[in-house]
């Protein structure tokens, strides 16, 4: 029998509560009584007008490379695709505060919770990212020292940070926390990994060496292609686990930042080796392999996942500043004389940095390279969460899924503006399921139609899965509703999707729901919920289900998560009391 690895949704039918509440479904719990009725009858809406706000996050600095504040809206001009945009939604943070276009503030590094006047936008997540594959355990522990006074400063009620490792796979250390100790605790554990990075330098040194010991260029050059493609293989890893954690913040909301820690990543895989193996034999027939072997798709691959899921990249380059003029293999331990390989530090360096600067400049970020102290990149970071501008501008039923170019210019001599380079522009749907699938690892609380879920007992479905009863109550006085004759029709959908115990996730499911009110019951509706019922086959054990409501009128969204055990164990008969003398 098939195992389902969290749920298939089985749509039972709904009803709405009109003129006399509907009974419970069976095995469902009763459902909340109905809401007090509002003081006034709510109209009802009579457009639908899909408007988005994209916003950008930019910085700005003076010839000097201090930040400059004290901008307003009409300072900056904003194009999307070369098309000038107007400006409509504007505030800066700045000295501690959030500050409105009208001059208005709220605080923003008060040591309390943030207050409920503090955008949700404008709090930060770090995500920060070991690449354990890509760096060596010596160099990765001596960054780690202003890594940690970084996140003592900068993780607070405002800025919560999260830390995963990746060594030929992901994993995660520390879920989003906005206690900096535990994050500091984290990196201290990851202080005793070994990692990967080890063997890529044996591996290296280990192709030099046979390289050295060629007696042709075609017996050398097939010593570079094998680790080149061993390189490769690797890098495609790495880049695949990067995309997937990035598109994973997707629905999340605030302001995203991926601290990237490695030694850098190739842009043309043994890059280093093709062209030693140029200068040792007087071949330039052996740079015509770098073809072959040139990364530059797998990197834009993650800057488009960042930009399309807005997410910032700030690239850590642990391997530190290069001093030497050339890496030859007598640095590797090895023999030298007159045709001995040398590597050109200035090529490698380059080839190992292009990459992750490109990644932190065309997303906003920053890169940190050439340096044996990263206090001063840190506070450049920490500096982007409490200086920076947000520009938003609208697009009126616009948002199609597709990308576009954006550029942002500052008025000013001397001013230089940074900010990504695009951005996906998602639809109403794609945002609203990005951000379901989102809540069940980050909870989102957010609930202006005041939806409830309520589940029922599970039943056997077959030999393995269980069938559990959910119910959606929906006020119908939160929905808009549209006049048709003597009637009034809406929509919701519903989204939902499960987690499981073991961590397998089920496919997000979207289902609609019409609505029709006759006009003359208008004001009794408006204090009845619309219960919308619906089964869901799951496997035993712990379950989390994230479910949310889109109004189809107004476009407003509710999200509520509910955890739920599905039990095997039949459930306790009451014990029997017996009489005395009997």
């Amino acid at each position: 029998m098939r195992r389902f690895p969290a749920f298939a949704a089985l749509l039972l039918g709904a009803a709405v509560a009109l003129g006399q509440d509907k009974p419970p479904a069976s095995a469902l719990p009763q459902p909340p009584p109905a809401q007090k009725p509002p003081e006034a009858p709510i109209p009802p809406v009579t457009e639908n007008v899909d408007v988005t706000v994209t916003n950008v996050d930019v910085f700005v600095t003076d010839s000097k490379g201090q930040r400059v504040t004290g901008l307003k809206a009409d300072d900056f001009q904003v194009k999307q695709d070369g098309i000038p945009q107007k400006i409509t939604n504007f505030y800066a943070v700045a000295g501690g505060k959030v500050i409105f276009e009208d001059g208005s503030s709220v605080p923003f590094d008060a040591k309390e919770p943030a207050t409920p006047q503090v955008p949700a936008v404008v709090q930060a997540h770090y995500l920060f990212y070991i690449d354990n594959q890509n760096i060596q355990p010596q160099t990765r522990n001596r960054m780690f020292k202003r890594l940690k006074e970084f996140i003592q400063e900068s993780v607070g009620p405002n800025a919560e940070g999260m830390i995963v490792t990746y060594s030929r796979s992901l994993k995660v250390r520390k879920s989003f926390t906005s206690h900096p100790n535990e994050l500091i605790g984290t990196l201290e554990e990851i202080e005793l990994d070994t990692g990967g990075g080890t063997n890529s330098a044996s591996d290296l040194k280990d192709a030099l060496q046979r390289i050295n010991e060629s007696k042709s260029s075609s017996e050398a050059q097939n010593y570079a292609q094998n680790y080149s493609k061993e390189v490769r293989n690797d890098v495609e890893f790495t880049t695949d686990a990067l995309v997937s954690t990035i598109s994973s913040l997707a629905g999340l909301q605030g302001r995203k930042n991926l601290v990237y820690v490695s030694e850098g990543l190739p842009q043309t895989a043994g890059l280093e080796l093709f062209e030693a193996i140029r200068e040792k034999f007087q071949d330039p027939s052996a740079t015509m392999q770098e073809f072959e072997y040139d990364l530059s798709s797998r990197y834009m691959k993650i800057i488009s996942a960042a930009n399309s899921n807005g997410v910032t990249i700030y690239a850590l380059d642990a391997a530190g500043l290069q001093t030497s003029s050339a890496l030859d293999v007598s640095s590797r331990g090895m023999s030298t004389n007159s045709n001995d390989v040398r590597i050109n530090d200035f090529f490698a360096n380059q080839n190992m940095q292009g990459p992750i600067k490109m990644m932190a400049e065309e997303t906003g970020g920053l890169a940190a390279v050439n340096t044996n102290d990263w206090k001063a990149n840190l506070d450049q970071i920490a500096s982007d969460f409490s200086n920076f501008y947000s520009l938003g501008y609208r697009a009126a039923k616009g948002a199609t899924d597709r990308g576009h170019k954006i550029e942002v210019t500052v008025k000013g001599k001397g001013l230089t503006v940074r900010t990504r380079t695009s951005f996906m522009e998602k639809s109403i749907e794609t945002r609203t399921g990005e951000a379901v699938l989102a809540s069940l690892h980050y909870a989102r609380r957010d609930n202006p139609l005041g939806i409830s879920v309520s589940v029922g007992e599970a039943k056997p479905y077959d030999s393995e899965n269980y069938l559990l009863p959910v119910r959606i109550s929906v006020p119908i006085g939160k929905l808009g509703l549209v006049p048709s004759g003597d009637t009034l029709v809406g929509s919701f959908f519903v989204y939902f999707v499960v987690l499981d115990v073991s961590g397998k996730q089920s496919d997000l499911q979207i289902q609609k729901q019409d609505i029709k009110v006759p006009e003359k019951d208008l004001t009794v509706a408006q204090r009845k919920d619309f219960y919308y019922d619906v089964q869901l086959v799951v496997v035993p054990g712990g379950q989390k289900l994230a479910v949310a409501v889109r109004d189809g009128v107004s476009s407003q969204t509710s999200y509520v998560q509910k955890n739920v055990f599905v039990s095997v164990l039949p459930k306790e008969k009451p014990l029997e009391t017996t009489k005395p003398g009997t």
